[in-house]
């Protein structure tokens, strides 16, 4: 639609240039069409060809071939750029913008504004070392080109997956960018050290994956991920009480993580030898949680203690209040251990369901909608950072 909105106003740009030209009473009277107007006739018409037979790149490319070079006309073009790149047309757009840099006349607010559209157009290509070239000489500049570049180079530092590289850029950003922009940053280089510790993580470093995350919190301190790993960390440790309090504190940063955590924490209790908070844990959970994947592990942990019919009446009596088909789906697996039901039936049933369950995500992006079956801490669908949360309702928490 954006697209398409362009092509009319370029169309409609290029026809009033034209006739203004024809008519250069009316031409003194407005500027809106001023790079279109020396457009020959014979052009015009076979660029209107272009748009009416759905050939655009073309049109495009006789627009920008027939435009003069200047900075009158340097936003038309950078415009154009624009329009190639987000047509999938990267090499061209590079072209437009790299023409443009072999040109003379611009001010050094010209020639900046076009390089930042070249450095999306070879991130768009796929040529992040272009694009970290460009940007490396754009930061040393002063003002909204050096925050621009910062900003760039922190997405090409994500794409490539230089979290070390990006961190630092970020700090840097943090310093200069405007303060309502200040915490979106803080919490990208949170996530940006959080990769780091689990890359330490996995490797059995645990030392530097502390570091990491001592960073990651002074970023953002209610970044729920740290606590999630710091918990995995102090666990590994064998830090049973440090690990105990990471994970409740995930229950006071955002407790639609606690389904991530409860399992784990139930263990930390357990090899702590500490069964009385335990108990304690899961009274407290019994009365307030309403987390679908933590009433499962509740149900879990009192099959395990008292049987299968305490868990299934805890069970029909959090659907009460809950409906949910994954708590149904539990309930009915544990109905089919009673002789008095039918267990050909419940089987059926609860084979049913489950496909169901299993065809549907367990996540969503709340900033884009993007669905997922697992967690991932950057949304694959609009790259923000801690937007993915569990699926609320009757299929989901």
């Amino acid at each position: 639609m954006s697209d398409l909105f362009l092509y009319l106003l370029l169309l409609g740009a290029i026809a009033l240039g034209w006739a203004l030209g024809k008519r250069p009473w009316l031409g003194r009277s407005s500027n809106i069409a001023r790079p279109f107007r020396n457009l020959p006739a014979k052009d015009y018409f076979i660029g209107l060809n272009y748009l009416l037979n759905d050939e655009p790149d073309d049109a495009i490319d006789l627009f920008i071939d027939a435009l003069e070079v200047n900075s009158s006309t340097l936003q038309t073009h950078m415009a154009l750029g624009t329009l190639l790149r987000r047509r999938g047309k990267v090499d061209r757009s590079i072209s437009v913008y790299q023409d443009l840099l072999g040109q003379n006349g611009f001010s050094n607010a010209e020639l900046h504004e076009i390089k930042i559209n070249l450095v999306q157009s070879y991130i768009a290509a796929g040529l992040l070392d272009r694009a970290e070239n460009l940007l490396e000489e754009l930061r040393q500049e002063k003002g909204v080109i050096k925050i621009n570049a910062l900003v760039h180079s922190a997405n090409v530092y994500q794409l490539e997956k230089d979290w070390l590289k990006g961190v630092n850029v970020l700090i840097e950003l943090i310093r200069v960018c405007a303060p309502a922009d200040r915490a979106h940053y803080q919490n990208l280089a949170s996530h940006f050290y959080c990769e780091l510790a689990e890359a330490e993580l996995n490797n059995a470093h645990m030392s530097r994956a502390r570091e990491f995350l001592q960073c990651a919190a002074g970023m953002d301190k209610n970044n729920v991920r740290v606590s999630i790993l710091r918990g995995q960390l102090e666990n590994s440790c064998g830090n049973y009480r440090e690990a105990i309090k990471s994970y409740l504190l995930v229950k006071k940063q955002d407790s639609a993580f606690m389904a991530e955590v409860f399992y784990p924490l139930l263990d930390c209790y357990k090899n702590d030898g500490k069964e009385k908070a335990l108990r304690k844990f899961i009274d407290t959970c019994i009365a307030e949680e309403k987390n679908t994947s933590v009433l499962l592990g509740i149900a879990e942990y009192l099959q395990k203690e008292n049987g299968d019919q305490q868990a299934r009446d805890f069970l029909l009596k959090q659907l009460e209040g809950k409906p949910s088909l994954r708590l149904l789906l539990r309930t009915l697996s544990l109905s089919e251990t009673d002789s008095e039901t039918d267990s050909d039936a419940i089987g059926l049933y609860r084979q049913v369901l489950t496909e169901y369950i299993e065809s549907k995500a367990q996540y969503q992006c709340v900033n884009c909608g993007f669905e997922l079956k697992s967690l991932h801490w950057q949304c694959p669908g609009c790259s923000r950072w801690g937007t993915v949360k569990h699926v609320m309702g009757i299929l989901g928490e």
